[in-house]
């Protein structure tokens, strides 16, 4: 008899010290709360671009000339950026001595990478690529959707900072 009233007092011992639900809970989103980080340093944010709609600031420039270079170019990185500007095809045109006029009235944003050494990325695996070379490229993308309209080395003597 002894044994089972000892059985008896164990099991309501340990019911009376188990938590119950809601007190479970509580002391759940305590330590939830307790161990959640909170930011000490605001976080700047990340600038997001999205093909199609107007490239309106230098860094949205930058963004979306990335996709026209590493469609033509392998390179080190990191790139150094030597100029990016709005302007108008023809003044791009005159700018990197070109002759085309294909896109006449249109803005775009020039953008234009220095690096030790470039590799241009051929039109299949069955030609041979010209060699690596060290200097600048010019992207031009349309101002209007940011889609990439030319990419090219510059001819020395159109930048100091290339020719170097």
């Amino acid at each position: 008899m002894k044994k089972y009233a000892f059985i008896i007092a164990t099991i309501l011992m340990l019911a009376a010290c188990t938590p119950s639900a809601s007190q479970f809970q509580t002391a759940f989103a305590q330590t939830q709360a307790a161990w959640t980080p909170t930011p000490t340093v605001q976080q700047e944010a990340t600038p997001t671009f999205r093909f199609g709609v107007p490239v309106e600031s230098e860094s949205h420039a930058l963004i979306a000339a990335q996709s026209g270079l590493r469609a033509s170019f392998d390179y080190i990185e990191p790139l150094t950026v030597v100029k990016v500007e709005q302007m108008s095809f023809e003044e791009y045109s005159k700018f990197v001595r070109s002759s085309n006029n294909r896109q006449m009235g249109t803005q775009v944003w020039l953008i234009i990478f220095f690096d030790d050494q470039w590799q241009f990325i051929g039109p299949g695996p069955n030609v041979t690529p010209p060699p690596p070379f060290h200097g600048c490229v010019s992207v031009a993308i349309n101002a209007a959707d940011g889609l990439t309209l030319e990419v090219g080395g510059l001819q020395l003597g159109i930048i100091t900072e290339c020719d170097k």
